[in-house]
């Protein structure tokens, strides 16, 4: 029997985005889910609860709806370990990364171990101050550009604080580093749950659908996105050594492709840090493969070569 696992969403914004506002329409809500939160401290939520006694360190509070909410005293693997390990019924587990959080670090330690096959990561959202994320950004552009280029969803918090102009230039600004990621506009934290929990939309393709496929460099710092779209099948081993190969300043790849091995199947390809994998894709058959590279100083001519050597078809039939 295979026990369905259990979706892990990762919330990161700056402080004051609205995060423990939106935790707690989660952890309050009437949705009918028995819904983790794994907070930094209990003192932001204000919850009312019942502690749970565990045999770890960490404290969990059961709250009315029969949410749960873990506080994190060292390590995150240590709070979802207690949390499930608590007997409780679990149907989600959203963590709450400090504001000066990088994402990827956190995903990462999910795509490595996923608690014996209990857990899996859903999705990265990353929740703005609408009013003030210029202010924002501009003290620390660097982790803010990589919550959004991470980011399966982005929520416009404070939407009803700014007018139509603001509104687009916002949006404009974070097309520049994520072209892909739904944007969910929300005013006071308030966001239809069933929009963020249990997508599966963690590196999965929906940026598939964007017409534009010319390389392009961003205004802020040196980040790039480029698609490579081809006909052909590809040989595994090849895309292997690929990969194994592929320079460190390239952060995330994702993509559908066939292979010259199995040519009936088609194969998701994600990449995430230094994980690569390929996994059988049981949705709609893409019309054509296509990989997306999100990173920094890409030398494009040399990758499309490269995974012009990993394909079987003609070059002339390749395109960009």
């Amino acid at each position: 029997m295979t026990t369905k696992k259990i979706p892990i969403t990762i919330l990161t914004g700056f402080l004051g985005s609205g995060k423990t506002t939106l935790l707690n329409h989660i952890l309050k809500g009437n949705h009918g889910l028995k819904i983790a939160v794994v907070e930094n401290e209990f003192g932001q939520a204000g919850l009312d609860g019942a502690l749970i006694k565990t045999e770890s360190t960490e404290e969990i509070i059961e709250v009315s709806n029969g949410c749960l909410c873990c506080m994190v005293r060292k390590d995150w693997m240590d709070a979802i370990e207690a949390l499930l390990n608590s007997g409780k019924e679990i149907d989600a587990i959203v963590i709450e990364a400090s504001g000066a959080s990088e994402p990827l670090p956190i995903a990462q330690s999910f795509l490595m171990n996923d608690m014996d096959g209990r857990v899996q990561l859903d999705s990265i959202i990353c929740l703005i101050d609408a009013l003030n994320y210029e202010n924002l950004f501009a003290q620390d552009a660097k982790i803010a550009l990589e919550q959004l280029e991470f980011a399966d969803f982005i929520v416009m918090n404070k939407i009803d604080l700014v007018d139509q102009e603001k509104k687009n230039f916002l949006t404009t600004a974070i097309r520049r580093v994520n072209a892909f990621a739904p944007i969910i506009e929300a005013e006071h934290g308030k966001v239809n749950i069933d929009l963020l929990l249990g997508t599966g939309r963690f590196l999965l393709t929906d940026a598939m659908e964007e017409k534009n496929n010319t390389p392009h460099q961003h205004a802020h710092d040196d980040l790039e996105t480029f698609e490579y779209t081809a006909r052909g099948k590809f040989f595994v081993q090849k895309m292997d050594a690929f990969f194994q190969d592929l320079d460190n300043d390239c952060y995330r790849v994702k993509g559908f492709v066939q292979f010259v091995e199995k040519p009936d199947t088609w194969y998701l390809i994600q990449k995430a840090g230094a994980r690569v994998t390929m996994e059988p894709w049981e949705g709609e058959a893409p019309s054509k493969s296509r990989l997306i590279f999100i990173g920094r100083n890409f030398k494009i001519p040399l990758i499309t070569k490269l995974l012009d050597d990993c394909s079987d078809a003609p070059k002339s039939v390749l395109f960009m």
